[in-house]
């Protein structure tokens, strides 16, 4: 039985859909591709974020660390200072025999307190420069890990249009999308690898 009009076309409907069956399956892999990146990427960007805030929090700690100590060293150098001045302020009372052993047992109390802060004094500010230059390593940790956060976002960004573009090409089932989506996803991982490589 000889087929009609209706049947021809029907056929013909069915091949065309055959061959963007094709193009269509190759995109929807590569979208597959791309989004699996995309996941990868965005993970990065975000621990790379959260370990910004982390190291950023740790020079904080550290900052406020010092400065107590820094607070501490100070409080500790002016009563250092108060008895020195008062072993210096002894020698100009009167000295009569009722008073020599209550001045005698002052100065020694003032020399020993002198005498022991000047012996602290040098653990406290090393303690506080140490806080001092972890503080400023943490910060400088925090800067890196910031400007390849940056790179991972960008990196992201990319990814994301290139999975746009791919989807645009099953859409419009144009090619021309399909390889561009390709290559703008190839482009934003390219970025982000770059993050590992800055110093």
């Amino acid at each position: 039985m000889p087929h009609g009009t209706h049947e021809h076309l029907e056929e013909a409907e069915h091949a065309e859909h055959a061959s963007h069956d094709t193009f269509n399956r190759n995109v929807a892999t590569t979208m597959v591709v791309i989004a699996a990146v995309l996941a990868a990427v965005a993970l990065l960007s975000h621990r790379s974020h959260t370990e910004t805030l982390r190291l950023q929090t740790l020079s904080n700690v550290r900052h406020t660390q010092a400065s107590d100590i820094w607070t501490y060293f100070q409080a500790k150098n002016i009563r250092m200072h108060e008895y020195a001045m008062f072993l210096e302020l002894a020698g100009f009372l009167a000295t009569d025999a009722a008073q020599h052993e209550q001045r005698a047992a002052s100065e020694k109390g003032w020399t020993d307190r002198v005498a022991k802060y000047e012996a602290e004094l040098p653990g406290l500010e090393a303690r506080a420069r140490g806080l001092e230059q972890e503080a400023d390593e943490f910060q400088e940790k925090s800067a890196h890990v910031h400007h390849q956060a940056d790179r991972f976002d960008l990196g992201e960004l990319g990814v994301e249009l290139g999975l746009v573009l791919a989807a645009l090409a099953m859409l419009t089932r144009r090619k021309l999308f399909w390889l561009s989506g390709s290559f703008v996803a190839l482009v934003g991982v390219l970025v982000a690898a770059s993050a590992w490589f800055l110093h």
